[in-house]
């Protein structure tokens, strides 16, 4: 008896998890995504396929069923303890945030989406995107920007990195990613603008402020190291003359967040910090949407919220009538008196 071919979805159910997240990831390499999503995603698809099996077994995509990508996300929204297996944080006991669950989620769902497309079930099309909380945006007041910076010693090489660093995030809204990925022959000082390559593989302009350019310059010509290779053209490298990773970036942020004593400091609050500053000095929502690399105005409305609180803080201080003196308001209000009766037939109706 002449047995059938096996079908593409029979084969690749019995691929293993691992192999098919390579697959997934070198296919986002392929479709040219950035190389922080392809890790991320990775990263994410791999820490699901561990709390599976987390004695190391190799799985089948026939092992991954609906039900337990429910529990998954489940278990990740009631654990109390954040980088418990992280191989460079300390365990942080608190809960894992809306937002960090709700990407876990997406990056689940668009693996699904791409096993829908080789002929697979997909396991994750019942997994419902969370809704996270609507916080308003916090940004840096001018007084923690100046602590931040006289956290940091610019006289020495580290020092003087992370000073640049801080001072073009705050001066011009970039990415984490985005810094790390800035080059050297990209930087155009005349002009007082960076190529960036943003997300979506998609690049764009991002202009600086003289004070931003004169902290560059000190940086390149006094402090920023001979590279180890001569291909190695980052803006930012390491004493080494290695190219700064993201996570290297965040390293030193992290670091500034406790010798300045501003614990809520994080890479992208100097994003929300120059947004905000950008409209409240006189910017416009299309030029902010240019410069941020949003494709959508809505999401850059966001930060219109923001600066109509900021007026009306700023209206209590200036409010032209609480300005006036006391002497030039009448005052009024007070119980009428009782007319007499010449003021009666003065002040009554006509008939």
């Amino acid at each position: 008896m002449k047995l059938k071919p096996r079908t593409l979805e029979s084969r690749m159910s019995q691929t293993t998890l691992s192999m098919l997240i390579d697959f997934y990831t070198g296919d986002m390499q392929r479709r040219g995504c950035t190389p922080d999503s392809v890790i991320t995603n990775k990263r994410a698809l791999q820490r699901f396929s561990r709390s599976l099996a987390p004695d190391g077994q190799e799985l089948k995509l026939t092992n991954v069923t609906p039900e337990r990508a429910k529990a998954y996300i489940t278990a990740l929204q009631t654990r109390e303890c954040k980088w418990a297996d992280h191989p460079r944080r300390p365990a942080d006991a608190s809960k894992l945030s809306p937002f960090t669950i709700r990407k876990e989620v997406k990056i689940l769902r668009g693996f699904g989406t791409w096993l829908t497309k080789q002929g697979c079930a997909n396991p994750f099309d019942v997994l419902e995107i969370p809704k996270v909380p609507k916080y308003v945006l916090d940004i840096l007041s001018d007084q923690e920007i100046e602590k931040l910076l006289e956290a940091i010693n610019p006289n020495i090489q580290q020092g003087a990195r992370l000073y640049t660093v801080v001072v073009l995030m705050l001066d011009s809204g970039l990415r984490i990613g985005e810094v790390a990925e800035a080059r050297l022959g990209d930087l155009d000082m005349e002009r007082r603008q960076l190529k960036v390559m943003g997300k979506g593989r998609k690049e764009r302009f991002i202009p600086f402020g003289q004070r931003c350019a004169q902290t560059l310059m000190k940086y390149i010509h006094l402090h920023r190291p001979q590279p180890m290779q001569t291909e190695y053209d980052n803006l930012f490298l390491s004493p080494d003359g290695m190219p700064m990773t993201r996570n290297s970036l965040e390293s030193m942020i992290r670091r500034l967040r406790i010798s300045s004593g501003i614990t809520r400091l994080h890479a992208h609050l100097f994003r929300h910090t120059f947004a905000v500053k950008f409209l409240t000095n006189g910017g416009d929502l299309r030029t902010l949407q240019l410069i941020l690399g949003h494709e959508s105005l809505v999401v850059t409305q966001r930060y219109l919220h923001f600066t109509t609180q900021q007026v009306q803080t700023q209206y209590q201080s200036f409010s032209p009538m609480d300005k006036l003196p006391l002497n030039s308001l009448r005052p009024f209000g007070n119980r009428r008196k009782k007319l007499t009766p010449s003021a009666e037939v003065l002040h009554s109706p006509k008939e």
